[in-house]
């Protein structure tokens, strides 16, 4: 099994599986992850790096095996408690998700709506995070109206703003130039500090640098093995 430094695991997957008919997208994966590791999950495209993503944000059920996020098995969660599990986590898209029709400031909020808070609490916390990211002067823009690195920024702002113990990204910075890449990057190490543990799945080798990570390698749904940076 493949495992982190730290004491307290907050990952663990147990001989996992994932089948969509007869293709194999994940193939008897163990790995743990453990309190605020910094992970790197790289690989080819198709290696089933957002397949394994999707199976710990509950968007997807393990085909075979088990998989436990601080102490919770996912394949015992009834479906009207999954909204509650994700309150715990951050999701990064690789394209964005926002909402068109609503500015940057209701995008945000809304997270915080869905889980009841308080709107005194929303009106300062969406401009906190968008300070945090760079661009409280963009709170009442539309996505349309952003480029490339300011909606992954928003996504990044969106995703923290309920302080999750666990942040996953996609492809972070596949879309986004040198400059955007490493702004959005320099957030997450931000997050890091903060006591948040990051996963990012990614095919960009280049993003190893920049970060003291855990890289592990993924090829056909399979782990092969893992390095540090």
């Amino acid at each position: 099994m493949i495992t982190g430094t730290g004491a307290e695991p907050v990952i663990q997957l147990f001989h996992v599986h994932k089948r969509y008919g007869s293709q194999t997208a994940i193939n008897d994966i163990n790995l743990t992850v453990t309190k605020n590791d910094f992970v790197f999950i790289t690989g080819p495209s198709g290696a089933g790096k957002t397949t394994l993503l999707r199976l710990l944000f509950l968007q997807e059920a393990v085909s075979e095996g088990q998989i436990l996020v601080n102490g919770i098995n996912l394949q015992r969660i009834r479906r009207a408690k999954i909204p509650l599990f994700r309150r715990s986590m951050g999701f990064v898209f690789q394209d964005f998700r926002l909402i068109n029709s609503y500015t940057v400031y209701e995008n945000i909020a809304l997270v915080l709506e869905t889980t009841g808070q308080d709107i005194r609490h929303i009106r300062k916390k969406v401009p906190h995070v968008l300070r945090m990211v760079g661009l409280e002067d963009r709170i009442h823009a539309y996505p349309p109206r952003l480029s490339g690195g300011e909606q992954q920024r928003v996504a990044i702002a969106r995703a923290a703003v309920s302080n999750p113990f666990i942040l996953l990204a996609d492809e972070l910075t596949g879309n986004l130039d040198t400059d955007a890449a490493d702004m959005v990057f320099g957030l997450l190490r931000q997050l890091h500090s903060r006591g948040t543990t990051i996963i990012v799945a990614t095919h960009d080798s280049r993003l190893f640098d920049k970060a003291r990570a855990r890289i592990v390698f993924l090829n056909q749904g399979r782990l092969e093995g893992e390095t540090k940076s």
